[in-house]
Formats: structure tokens, sequence, C-alpha cells
């Protein structure tokens, strides 16, 4: 055993510590910011530097020690799928159902501001993570990961909606964006159950979790539904 093995493990402690807070309190402000004005311009410029100043790092520090090139492969190949299934989505309407994103995510490519495949990586690396420790087989571990991140989007969508992140054709979000979802959380999530990673680090399901925080406050404050 290295005999600064103690070291290692306190530090790392420190780093998941030292980041909690800071996502903690990232999200606690914007909640608060958006109650006091939901419109604020500095705080929707902000949102894709947001979502990759607290994702980002996320990703980075949970690389495994074991696979580390099947993780990074698995990562860029689910961004390049995500961003895929959005684009295939707002062009065509097949996917999810009618829709269009605003400005508030940043840039646009193809019609689908690239954050958002990142933001999918990071809510299936989230769930994923926490299930692959269940004794349970691969098959059970993506099915209860595509629910969550599933479950996730409908808590997320009328917040989603009323920040200007996207917009719906229909007065109500379609069933149809949800199925869509599970599949495509499914597809992620097998794929990373069958990468055998040995779940380390918390980080990702931090940001997951200050998520949905952040949406459910949001969605229950503000007295929004998915119609």
């Amino acid at each position: 055993m290295p005999a600064d093995l103690p070291e290692r493990a306190a530090f790392k402690d420190r780093t998941l510590l030292f980041f909690s807070v800071f996502v903690a309190v990232l999200y606690a402000v914007g909640i608060a910011r958006y109650l006091h004005s939901a419109n604020d311009p500095l705080l929707l410029t902000a949102t894709p530097w947001f979502l990759l100043v607290t994702g980002l790092p996320a990703f980075i520090i949970s690389i495994p020690s074991e696979r580390r090139a099947l993780y990074l492969a698995w990562g860029v190949v689910s961004c390049i799928l995500a961003l895929a299934a959005e684009i295939l989505g707002v062009r065509t309407g097949a996917v999810f159902g009618v829709y269009e994103y605003g400005k508030t995510l940043g840039t646009h490519i193809l019609g689908v501001p690239p954050v958002i495949g990142f933001n999918w990586v990071i809510i299936v690396l989230g769930f994923s993570g926490v299930y692959s420790r269940l004794p349970c087989g691969t098959a059970c571990k993506a099915l209860l990961s595509a629910a969550s991140a599933t479950v996730f989007d409908w808590i997320m969508e009328p917040v989603a909606i009323a920040l200007g992140y996207w917009k719906w054709e229909q007065d109500c979000v379609p069933l149809q964006n949800y199925a869509a979802w599970f599949l495509v959380s499914l597809l992620m999530s097998a794929a990373y159950a069958h990468l055998r990673v040995t779940w380390r680090n918390p980080a990702p399901f931090i940001i997951v979790f200050a998520q949905l925080v952040f949406f459910a406050v949001l969605r229950v404050s503000l007295g929004l539904s998915a119609c």
C-alpha cells in the first residue's frame, strides 16, 4: 500500500467538500436571484457557463483510476448521442415532439445549444453512478437510471419553459417527450453500466441533486405545472 494513501484520501475528501459547498452556494444564489427576478439578463446570459463551470469539474474529478479511456469515450459518445437526438428532435419533431430552443442556453448548433448534450451526460452519469452500487444486474441499473432521468425531466420541464430554455408547440409537454427521454437515457445508462466502473466520486450526483432542488423549488414557488 502506498505510504501517501491517507494523504490522497484526505485530499479527495477536501476536494469533494469544497466542490459540494461551491455547488450548493451557486445554486442557492441562483434560486434566490431567479425568485427575485426571473428575467435578470445577467442570469440568463450566465446559464450555459454556469452549467459548464459546475458540470465539467464534476465529470473530470470522477474519472476513474481504471478504464479511464472507456469512461472518457462513454462521455464523448453519450454527448454526441444526446445532441444528435436533440437536433433530430428540433428539426423533425419526431423524437421529443415539436419544440425549439430559446436563447437562454447560449449559441445553437443546428438549432440546439451544445451545452444541452453535456448536461445530458451529467444527469445520466449522476444517476448511473448511484445505481452502480446496487446489488442488481446491468439491466436493472440502466432501467433505474433512465427512469430517474425521466422524472428529472418532468420536474424540470415547466421551469425550463418559464425561463426560456425552450418552448413547445403544444400547451402541454407531450408524453412523447418523456418516452424519448427514457429511451435516450436508457441507451446512455446501459452503456455506462457495461463499463463496470467502480463508483468512487459522487460529484456528478451532487450536480444532479442540486439541479433537482433548483427546479423543484422554482416549480413550487412559481406555481408551475407541466401544462
